[in-house]
């Protein structure tokens, strides 16, 4: 059984509600009139990106027909859903809230990056300068800076526990070529990515330079593996905000896209040396 944490017990309670609602033929339009939400709103309850009010659980078990034994199990996950851990008590998008809920109980954790090195993988000050960036241009204040590198290095805390997820990450050469102006923030951070890489739950490859253009050049994403009990997860963050979906079409296009990303990269071995080349570089 998965260990239980409110995202989770809002995703396995969207799940069920959305199995109950098929069963009973009802569609999303259904379901927005009956709770008179917008049909955004509807989907987003019905994939679990947000939650449902407290109220609407015993109302939709009733329309729905549950049994006693059903609806008890609903309320208990519900309940289960709106404990609050430390990404809930943070001020974040509600994508990159998912996220982060969903890693602590994933089996594996598959990233690629083009422009920086992926969050779960900074130094502090690196963090500290990725943060600083703004997707408009637009200087971004240093209390959310903070805020931003705080919650970067928490969500690290999972690469340490026992049962810790498979991290494997590609990264475009760019990563490596580009970096803070600041040299012993870009060297320590080189130092890291390689260290991390020799750990037994990390792979770190490089999709060097000499391969020109590829797919993904443009991009980065997330891709949670979650096991059999709950759906997998595809995440992206841009211009445009973040998005996150565990719709099994949008996951299986992305995990292509990853497989062709891999194949395309360094093998562990030269990707460690391409890092190398470039910490030889800095000193």
């Amino acid at each position: 059984m998965t260990r239980s944490n409110p995202t989770v017990a809002r995703i396995r309670l969207a799940a069920l509600f959305r199995e109950a609602r098929e069963r009973s033929g009802r569609s999303l339009d259904d379901l927005s009139r009956f709770l008179d939400v917008s049909a955004p709103q509807a989907s987003r309850l019905d994939s679990g990106a947000r939650g449902f009010r407290p109220g609407d659980i015993r109302r939709l078990a009733e329309w729905y027909g549950l049994d006693a034994a059903e609806a008890e199990s609903f309320l208990v996950l519900a309940e289960e859903s709106r404990r609050r851990e430390w990404w809930q008590q943070v001020d974040l998008p509600d994508a990159y809230r998912l996220l982060i809920g969903m890693e602590q109980v994933a089996h594996s954790i598959s990233e690629y990056h083009v422009n920086v090195v992926p969050g779960l993988l900074q130094t502090r000050d690196y963090a500290q300068v990725a943060a600083s960036v703004g997707d408009s241009g637009v200087p971004v204040g240093q209390e959310r800076i903070n805020a931003a590198v705080d919650v970067r290095l928490r969500r690290q805390e999972i690469l340490e526990r026992p049962g810790a997820p498979r991290l494997t990450v590609v990264i475009d050469e760019a990563v490596l070529a580009r970096g803070p102006r600041n040299t012993e923030i870009r060297l320590d951070q080189l130092k890291h990515l390689r260290e991390s890489s020799l750990r037994a739950n990390v792979t770190v490859q490089v999709i060097g330079f000499e391969y020109g253009l590829h797919t993904g050049a443009s991009s980065n994403f997330i891709l949670l593996g979650m096991g059999a009990e709950l759906p997998d997860l595809f995440y992206t963050d841009g211009l445009g905000g973040g998005y996150a979906s565990n719709d099994a079409d949008v996951v299986e296009s992305n995990r292509r896209v990853w497989g062709e990303l891999r194949a395309k990269a360094l093998d562990e071995l030269t990707s460690r040396d391409r890092i190398d080349k470039y910490i030889r570089e800095l000193t």
